[in-house]
């Protein structure tokens, strides 16, 4: 397993390498020219733009130089935690200071709403299966397919609207963020938990339809024994490896969708940082979440996989 694991890591530094490449190009030749935002804020305006300070912060930037000298000073400066300034942001902040600031408080949300998906999901698919084409099997399937269809930047209004302002159920948002475990984050984990809903319900409920189908499953329950002792001895742990993939995968889909809760929440967190630096073209900033949201995205594939292994001891003999 550790032999394997090393393997994992070693393969995904190329691909890392690529997509920030990729980035840090299309940054540096796409968006405008940080020097001369830099000059023209930063200059006397009286005096009009100034040419002398233009070409200092060109210098300082390293503009000057080629491509793949500017892409590799960036790429040996972030390997030590260095991502630069974001000369945008007010205050000129180190970059690794906004990130050290902002990722736990995404990550805390993403980790959050996949436990809420996976307790809700997984179950919701069992009884779904289990009831097949009846009437409580179209009310789940239905209800997460509608719940997962509400864009998020519809839903999280709407649920402000009816459980904070009409019913009072819970305590005012969009004053910050006060711990995962506090009552303000239990909406935007209901929210975020809700875009990946349908994903674990549905894979959840074929997976086990297709168990359930097969001859072993048949033989238990001609030996005698209950539907329910069958679905949890015999069904459910065979079951559950294409369930742990959409759970993987619906990781990255819940860490895109922080942008939009954050906002509306108002959470400092990674994805309102994305989004800050988006808007206002800090290339920089937008370069660095490009790294940090693909090491994450590529953490939870490696999650993923080991469970795999955890699981279903075949896939640990087959490595």
């Amino acid at each position: 397993m550790l032999r394997y694991l090393i393997s994992r890591i070693v393969s995904m530094v190329p691909l890392l390498v690529v997509i920030t490449a990729f980035t840090f190009v299309i940054g540096q030749y796409g968006a405008g020219d940080l020097a001369a935002y830099l000059a023209g804020t930063r200059g006397d305006a009286a005096k009009g733009f100034d040419m002398e300070l233009y070409q200092r912060f060109r210098e300082e930037l390293g503009m000057d130089d080629p491509i793949l000298v500017r892409y590799g000073n960036w790429l040996w400066n972030a390997l030590h935690g260095d991502f630069g300034r974001s000369y945008v942001m007010m205050g000129d902040p180190e970059i690794s200071y906004l990130l050290a600031n902002s990722v736990p408080q995404s990550l805390q949300l993403v980790l959050a709403a996949l436990v809420v998906v996976t307790l809700i999901g997984v179950p919701l698919g069992i009884l779904a299966a289990v009831f097949s084409n009846g009437p409580l099997d179209r009310v789940l399937v239905s209800g997460s397919s509608v719940l997962s269809a509400i864009p998020t930047f519809v839903l999280a209004p709407v649920a402000i609207i009816v459980v904070v302002v009409r019913l009072r159920l819970l305590p005012s948002v969009g004053v910050g963020w006060h711990g995962i475990f506090s009552q303000e984050a239990i909406l935007p984990v209901a929210c975020l938990a809700a875009v990946g809903l349908l994903n674990v319900v549905r894979t959840t409920r074929v997976s086990m339809l297709e168990v359930l189908s097969q001859e072993y499953v048949r033989a238990a329950r001609a030996r005698g024994l209950s539907e329910w002792a069958v679905v949890v001895k015999h069904v459910i742990r065979n079951a559950l490896l294409p369930v742990i993939t959409v759970i993987g995968l619906t990781a990255p889909l819940l860490l895109g969708a922080t942008v939009f809760i954050e906002q509306i929440f108002n959470i400092q967190g990674f994805g309102l940082m994305m989004s800050k630096g988006l808007q206002r073209g800090d290339v920089p900033t937008v370069t660095a979440s490009v790294l940090v949201s693909t090491v994450i995205v590529m953490a939870f594939s490696l999650i993923v996989d080991l469970l795999y292994g955890l699981i279903d001891p075949r896939v640990r003999v087959s490595r």
